[in-house]
């Protein structure tokens, strides 16, 4: 297949991916719920001496010092898909084992939860956001980290595992949900990742349509850890469900699915299949949970 071809294929996969969203604009309303941020960990101030973040970050706005956090660790993280999430999840045994290790590669959940401790331990506020795609046919899913810019008023979406944030015609940077709506309406939104310039922003959906449909792919349904601090003890999840979707139905379709066609964790499968089928089905937030200021 050429460039030309591919890129054209990538357009394609967007178009369709597009297409989903905007038939599902609509969350099921939802109950209200309060996210928390944890700033008193201990851990943080041992995060800060080992790795020197609050130098890297620097002084200027919540986004400003994320991005310096993000540019700083995504290259020297490697990516692995399949990893089997073995070490504790914590920024500090996390980076111990991966930060400059390519034969010790992390997935998404992880990178997203290293970033948003990093944040977290400099007083910003910041949160780890799953997005997951609408089929129940589909192997794959990822995670990002959200921090609140008290300078712009509003959250901001920033991804470790492409080192890079997702801004508007005017630079401004998006948070989930405004990707979300622009996508569904096949509005303008620019990937810039840490080799990109801010000068040309039109030139970039194009550089990175395959990035824009698997985005666009994994914006259907969103959720958000409930309780923010050091490590992953107390790790809970809310949902924001478009409208009319069957949550546990598709959680269990898909589990069918992993299990044709990934037989070797069918152990794993078989015990998060038992734990699915034992609970109600997912209590939907509202989509404020996503957009208030942090309290």
């Amino acid at each position: 297949m050429t460039d030309q071809e591919n890129l054209q294929t990538q357009k394609n996969l967007f178009d369709i991916y597009s297409g989903i969203l905007f038939n599902n604009q609509e969350f099921t309303p939802g109950e209200k719920a309060e996210i928390t941020y944890d700033f008193s960990c201990p851990e943080y101030q041992t995060l800060i001496e080992r790795y020197g973040i609050d130098k890297i970050a620097g002084e200027g706005t919540a986004f400003q010092r994320a991005e310096r956090l993000l540019h700083w660790m995504s290259p020297r993280l490697t990516h692995k898909g399949d990893y089997d999430n073995h070490v504790p999840v914590n920024a500090l045994d996390l980076l111990e084992y991966s930060l400059d290790n390519p034969e010790q590669g992390i997935n998404c959940v992880n990178k997203a939860k290293i970033l948003a401790e990093c944040c977290l331990a400099l007083g910003i506020y910041a949160r780890r956001v799953y997005i997951m795609p609408y089929s129940p046919y589909d192997g794959d899913n990822h995670v990002v980290t959200e921090i609140y810019d008290g300078a712009m008023g509003k959250w901001i979406m920033i991804d470790p595992t492409v080192d890079g944030y997702f801004a508007d015609e005017e630079g401004r940077p998006l948070s989930v949900l405004e990707l979300r709506d622009r996508f569904a309406h096949q509005e303008f939104a620019a990937l810039l990742t840490g080799e990109d310039s801010a000068d040309n922003l039109s030139i970039l959906p194009e550089k990175h349509m395959d990035l824009l449909a698997y985005f666009c792919k994994n914006l259907f349904r969103i959720g958000v850890d409930l309780h923010n601090g050091f490590g992953d003890g107390d790790r809970e999840a809310l949902w924001l469900i478009p409208a009319g979707y069957e949550t546990k139905k598709a959680i269990l379709a898909n589990i069918a699915y992993r299990m044709r066609h990934y037989p070797a964790g069918k152990e794993a499968l078989e015990k998060w299949r038992g734990q699915v089928e034992a609970q109600p089905e997912p209590v939907p937030r509202a989509p404020s949970l996503l957009t208030a200021p942090p309290q």
